[in-house]
């Protein structure tokens, strides 16, 4: 992928050819071991999901430390960051060559759509319902009866996704190249721009083109579907398009109070970073580590919660917030009367009991447990490393690293080895969510006491 995209640029290098026929080779060896896989059920799928996102990127980080020209730690960083849709970056993409800015686009395109398709292509092979499995990774909600029609659906959706901001990020001036990097990145919700200024040195229909990508990227699925099958109205009443709406122009607001300035620049720079953080991109305009504090913690909160559920969005979801809102309604207006507590409540079209209330509640207290733990350990390392940033620089960054966002506060470009491992794990966690990989470290800890009792 990185190679045909590079191969669109004035000239080739020699990486952009010889990975074309590396690429081949990968997908032949693939599709023989697929071919050769036992069965498998739901549990070990789960399990090798899991793996895959810890060990997958270790596959690209010897090649990508090869031509990028980093050591190690910074490529597997930037491969995580990469795969996971992220954008934390440690390079400066304006003196990379158009391979390696290509490569990590294409890297979240494929990471981000990729594992997706990926889980449901393995269930459907093996024969394994995906639906408790694509609950698990946060994606929401079963949208067709018929998971191999879905899984069509949703390849067809995708490329017509792609193809469609490709031309309007074209039509604005942008060159093929161009076009190609910021979809691949932006759709995936990713952030990984092509030059050292993120959209900040493109001009302002073309910084419309991102941002309308990335909210296009952090729709819920299930949106296109009903349009796919032309369920016009129900799709554009679906309350996470209007919650993404809606969070935009709230945090919008609340910038522009706190900067205390209205100006056509600070008004679309509020609406533009609202939108990065509110989606999951990762994209900015200008140097985020110099605004306040009380600014960036509007966006660690914006990023916290995130985007849609069954989207390539990160965070807690605003599927799960919209839930929790409504039983917190529900709860307010029983208050005094007979029956006392809501049993439960229906939310687009589907019951939601008090059991769903307490996953979700347990799923929101671990990632908050994980992010404030996360958050104490790089501040005490920073303190000894002396690194130049706040406390809030901090929350701000694992925050964008748990969400899959990538705006930084300037913590990524001087942290150290070791804080770059604890934010690669950040990544994967907000990537995977957290009941999954827990529940392979209990499954591990499991088994290993299962061996020292035999």
């Amino acid at each position: 992928m990185a190679s045909i995209v590079a191969l669109t640029y004035p000239y080739a290098d020699l990486y952009s050819v010889s990975s074309i026929i590396a690429s081949i080779l990968i997908v032949l060896i693939v599709k023989k071991l697929v071919e050769r896989a036992p069965k498998v059920n739901a549990e070990a799928i789960i399990k090798a999901l899991v793996f895959f996102w810890f060990f997958s990127p270790l596959l690209l980080t010897f090649f990508f430390s090869i031509f990028a020209h980093v050591s190690f730690v910074d490529a597997y960083f930037e491969m995580v960051s990469g795969l996971s849709g992220t954008g934390l970056t440690i390079l400066n993409p304006s003196k990379e060559t158009p391979f390696v800015n290509a490569f990590r686009a294409a890297s979240q395109w494929s990471g981000e759509v990729g594992a997706l398709f990926l889980t449901l292509i393995l269930a459907l092979v093996y024969h394994v319902s995906p639906t408790g499995i694509v609950s698990a990774l946060g994606k929401g909600e079963r949208v067709r009866p018929s998971m191999f029609q879905t899984l069509k659906d949703l390849v067809m959706i995708y490329i017509a996704l792609t193809i469609i901001p490709i031309t309007y990020m074209y039509l604005t001036g942008m060159s093929l190249y161009n076009a190609i990097v910021y979809t691949f990145a932006a759709l995936a919700t990713g952030g990984f721009a092509p030059t050292n200024m993120g959209a900040g040195d493109l001009t302002f229909w073309q910084q419309m083109a991102v941002m309308l990508t990335c909210v296009i990227g952090a729709l819920n699925f299930s949106i296109y579907l009903n349009l796919r099958y032309g369920k016009i109205r129900k799709a554009l009443s679906h309350p996470e398009l209007r919650m993404l709406i809606g969070s935009i122009l709230f945090y919008a607001a609340l910038l522009l109070m706190l900067w205390g300035k209205l100006t056509p620049f600070t008004l679309w720079s509020a609406v533009f970073h609202s939108a990065s953080a509110v989606t999951t991109s990762g994209f900015s305009i200008v140097d985020v580590s110099k605004f306040n504090q009380a600014s960036k913690f509007v966006l660690i909160i914006a990023m916290l919660i995130g985007a849609s559920a069954f989207s390539t969005g990160g965070g807690i979801k605003l599927y799960r917030v919209y839930v929790l809102s409504k039983f917190l309604m529900k709860e307010i207006k029983s208050i005094g009367k007979p029956q006392g507590l809501v049993k439960k409540v229906v939310i687009l079209g589907r019951e939601i009991s008090y059991e769903d209330l307490a996953v979700m509640m347990m799923y929101i207290t671990l990632y908050m447990f994980v992010f404030l733990s996360l958050s104490l350990v790089v501040i005490e390392l920073v303190n000894r490393y002396h690194l130049p940033v706040t406390p809030i620089d901090v929350m701000f960054e694992i925050s964008s690293a748990m969400s899959g966002t990538g705006l930084t506060s300037g913590l990524t470009p001087v942290a150290t080895p070791d804080i770059k491992l604890i934010l690669c794990f950040a990544m994967i966690v907000g990537k995977v969510e957290i009941l999954p990989v827990i529940y392979v470290i209990y499954s591990i800890f499991k088994e290993m006491k299962s061996a020292r009792t035999k």
